[in-house]
Protein backbone atom coordinates (compact mmCIF):
# COMPACT_ATOMS: atom_id res chain seq x y z
CA UNK A 1 0.00 0.00 0.00
CA UNK A 2 1.27 3.48 -0.82
CA UNK A 3 1.84 6.59 1.24
CA UNK A 4 -1.36 7.98 2.80
CA UNK A 5 -2.12 11.64 2.14
CA UNK A 6 -2.61 12.42 5.83
CA UNK A 7 0.49 10.49 6.93
CA UNK A 8 2.99 12.14 4.58
CA UNK A 9 5.94 13.46 6.59
CA UNK A 10 5.50 17.19 7.18
CA UNK A 11 9.24 17.86 6.87
CA UNK A 12 9.08 16.72 3.23
CA UNK A 13 6.36 19.26 2.36
CA UNK A 14 7.68 22.56 1.03
CA UNK A 15 4.41 24.41 0.29
CA UNK A 16 1.07 24.34 2.11
CA UNK A 17 -2.29 25.87 1.27
CA UNK A 18 -3.86 25.69 4.74
CA UNK A 19 -7.42 25.07 5.90
CA UNK A 20 -9.57 28.15 5.46
CA UNK A 21 -7.43 29.38 2.55
CA UNK A 22 -8.77 29.68 -0.99
CA UNK A 23 -6.49 30.22 -3.98
CA UNK A 24 -7.42 30.77 -7.60
CA UNK A 25 -4.79 30.71 -10.35
CA UNK A 26 -1.66 28.74 -11.16
CA UNK A 27 0.74 27.15 -8.67
CA UNK A 28 4.15 25.98 -9.90
CA UNK A 29 6.52 24.21 -7.55
CA UNK A 30 9.66 22.11 -7.80
CA UNK A 31 8.91 20.37 -4.51
CA UNK A 32 6.08 18.68 -2.60
CA UNK A 33 2.92 20.71 -2.10
CA UNK A 34 0.08 19.99 0.34
CA UNK A 35 -3.45 21.35 -0.12
CA UNK A 36 -5.64 21.59 2.99
CA UNK A 37 -7.76 24.47 1.69
CA UNK A 38 -9.28 25.11 -1.75
CA UNK A 39 -7.37 25.60 -5.00
CA UNK A 40 -9.10 26.42 -8.30
CA UNK A 41 -6.90 26.49 -11.38
CA UNK A 42 -3.70 24.73 -12.37
CA UNK A 43 -1.11 23.05 -10.17
CA UNK A 44 2.21 21.99 -11.70
CA UNK A 45 4.61 20.19 -9.37
CA UNK A 46 7.94 18.53 -10.10
CA UNK A 47 7.37 16.60 -6.86
CA UNK A 48 4.32 15.21 -5.08
CA UNK A 49 0.95 16.89 -4.70
CA UNK A 50 -1.01 15.96 -1.58
CA UNK A 51 -4.67 16.87 -1.16
CA UNK A 52 -5.36 16.32 2.52
CA UNK A 53 -8.67 15.28 4.06
CA UNK A 54 -10.88 18.36 3.72
CA UNK A 55 -8.75 19.84 0.94
CA UNK A 56 -10.14 20.50 -2.53
CA UNK A 57 -8.58 21.04 -5.95
CA UNK A 58 -10.60 21.99 -9.01
CA UNK A 59 -8.76 22.19 -12.33
CA UNK A 60 -5.70 20.68 -13.95
CA UNK A 61 -2.98 19.00 -11.89
CA UNK A 62 0.41 17.79 -13.14
CA UNK A 63 2.82 16.10 -10.73
CA UNK A 64 5.10 13.11 -10.30
CA UNK A 65 2.81 11.62 -7.63
CA UNK A 66 -0.68 12.73 -6.60
CA UNK A 67 -2.10 11.62 -3.24
CA UNK A 68 -5.81 12.36 -2.74
CA UNK A 69 -7.31 12.36 0.75
CA UNK A 70 -9.81 15.13 -0.02
CA UNK A 71 -11.63 16.13 -3.22
CA UNK A 72 -10.19 16.48 -6.73
CA UNK A 73 -12.17 17.73 -9.72
CA UNK A 74 -10.76 17.96 -13.25
CA UNK A 75 -7.77 16.48 -15.06
CA UNK A 76 -5.02 14.76 -13.06
CA UNK A 77 -1.70 13.87 -14.72
CA UNK A 78 0.91 11.94 -12.74
CA UNK A 79 4.10 10.69 -14.36
CA UNK A 80 4.41 8.03 -11.64
CA UNK A 81 1.37 7.37 -9.41
CA UNK A 82 -2.07 8.57 -8.34
CA UNK A 83 -3.45 7.29 -5.05
CA UNK A 84 -6.96 7.89 -3.68
CA UNK A 85 -7.14 7.20 0.06
CA UNK A 86 -10.32 5.95 1.76
CA UNK A 87 -11.45 9.57 2.33
CA UNK A 88 -10.42 10.63 -1.20
CA UNK A 89 -12.84 11.54 -3.95
CA UNK A 90 -11.83 12.03 -7.59
CA UNK A 91 -14.31 13.43 -10.10
CA UNK A 92 -12.65 13.71 -13.49
CA UNK A 93 -10.10 12.12 -15.75
CA UNK A 94 -6.77 10.73 -14.64
CA UNK A 95 -3.63 9.94 -16.63
CA UNK A 96 -0.97 7.94 -14.78
CA UNK A 97 1.45 5.03 -14.88
CA UNK A 98 0.13 3.55 -11.61
CA UNK A 99 -3.24 3.87 -9.82
CA UNK A 100 -4.19 2.90 -6.27
CA UNK A 101 -7.79 3.32 -5.10
CA UNK A 102 -8.40 2.39 -1.47
CA UNK A 103 -11.64 0.83 -0.29
CA UNK A 104 -14.33 3.51 0.25
CA UNK A 105 -12.54 6.02 -2.01
CA UNK A 106 -14.65 7.46 -4.83
CA UNK A 107 -13.49 7.71 -8.44
CA UNK A 108 -15.89 8.90 -11.11
CA UNK A 109 -14.32 9.53 -14.49
CA UNK A 110 -11.91 7.92 -16.91
CA UNK A 111 -8.43 6.54 -16.40
CA UNK A 112 -5.67 6.38 -18.99
CA UNK A 113 -2.77 4.18 -17.95
CA UNK A 114 0.34 5.80 -19.41
CA UNK A 115 2.94 3.04 -19.34
CA UNK A 116 6.32 3.14 -20.94
CA UNK A 117 5.68 4.12 -24.59
CA UNK A 118 8.99 2.58 -25.76
CA UNK A 119 7.96 -0.83 -24.39
CA UNK A 120 4.51 -0.55 -25.98
CA UNK A 121 6.03 0.38 -29.38
CA UNK A 122 8.52 -2.50 -29.15
CA UNK A 123 5.71 -4.98 -28.38
CA UNK A 124 3.71 -3.71 -31.37
CA UNK A 125 6.74 -4.08 -33.68
CA UNK A 126 7.38 -7.64 -32.46
CA UNK A 127 3.72 -8.50 -33.05
CA UNK A 128 3.90 -7.19 -36.62
CA UNK A 129 7.11 -9.16 -37.31
CA UNK A 130 5.48 -12.39 -36.10
CA UNK A 131 2.42 -11.97 -38.36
Amino acid sequence: MGKKADDYVASRVNSVIGKGTEFEGTIRTKETCRIEGVVKGTIISEGTLIVGNGGKVDGKVEAVNILIGGDAYGELYASNKIEANASGRIFGNIHTKSLIVDENAIFEGTCEMTGNKEEENKAEEEKKENE
